[in-house]
């Protein structure tokens, strides 16, 4: 009786489903801008692997331009939607780059620039104990005076097909500006990957053999606090204890979230000993 006379019905009124555009956009020297456009998934409702491309979007006018020329992002992939890449425009560092997205009758837009490279000092590897597992190391003087944010990537020779970024890949020159420090980082992975390194003790591990070429590049700040908050976004989903977190998106306009970033990578190569 005691038990039943503490329970009490909690009626939860959520707030109405407000759609958003997705921006997910990058440009890199040499390379074509890319930009791919999807729409919010609604936490409650039918969502499946069947109904995925409803949330493409289809049909959008993406432009972007460097001061000096204007490229109008072709869908390559028109009946699926989500991919548009530039045709013509390359990136160079040193440029700023200005994207705009027309959909619906509304503009959102943003821009980013391609900041020169910053290189590593070295890479090596630890194993963690005598295991032939560990993560890759890296020693960085870090550029006076400037404000930087940099993110990191890796891909294995042979394993990966793309550059991949680990959890917590960006960060900021904050309590490191003008000094030479080393760090580490564990090995990124596709979400919902199947591979069986990725599910069983070598998940996040580089492993004796591997050889590991890292991307380390540099960008905005902007761009910077944009990736650094979806991580705070993520480490706090379904937490009721944690701290509400707002993505700091770098595209405006109406009901938009994303992130239009130049990086500027400079690359180094080391073998897992």
């Amino acid at each position: 009786m005691l038990f039943f006379s503490c329970t009490k019905n909690v009626d939860v009124k959520l707030p109405e489903y407000k759609q958003y555009l997705v921006v997910e956009g990058k440009v890199e020297p040499g390379g074509n801008p890319q930009v791919m456009l999807s729409w919010t998934i609604p936490y409650f409702g039918s969502n499946n692997v069947n109904n995925l491309e409803d949330f493409a979007v289809k049909g959008a006018f993406v432009t972007v331009s460097d001061g000096l020329t204007t490229d109008t992002l072709k869908e390559l992939f028109p009946t699926a939607g989500y991919y548009y890449q530039a045709l013509h425009m390359t990136g160079a560092v040193g440029r700023t780059y200005y994207l705009t997205i027309i959909l619906n009758g509304k503009t959102y837009v943003s821009q980013t620039t391609l900041l020169n490279p910053v290189s590593l000092d070295s890479l090596w590897n630890k194993h963690e104990g005598n295991d032939s597992l560990g993560f890759v190391w890296a020693r960085l003087s870090e550029p006076a005076g400037s404000g930087d944010a940099y993110r990191w990537y890796a891909k294995r020779i042979g394993k990966d097909n793309d550059y991949l970024a680990p959890f917590g890949s960006a960060f900021e020159d904050k309590f490191v500006e003008g000094k030479q420090f080393d760090f580490a980082y564990d090995r990124g992975s596709i979400e919902n990957s199947q591979a069986e390194d990725d599910n069983n003790v070598e998940r996040g591990y580089f492993k004796t053999g591997d050889v590991v070429v890292v991307k380390f590049c540099h960008i905005g700040m902007r761009e910077y606090r944009f990736l650094r908050s979806r991580d705070a976004s993520i480490l706090s989903n379904g937490n009721p204890f944690a701290a509400p977190s707002n993505v700091e998106s770098n595209v405006t306009g109406e009901n938009v979230i994303g992130l239009w970033c130049g990086y500027s990578p400079a690359f180094d190569t080391v073998t897992v000993q």
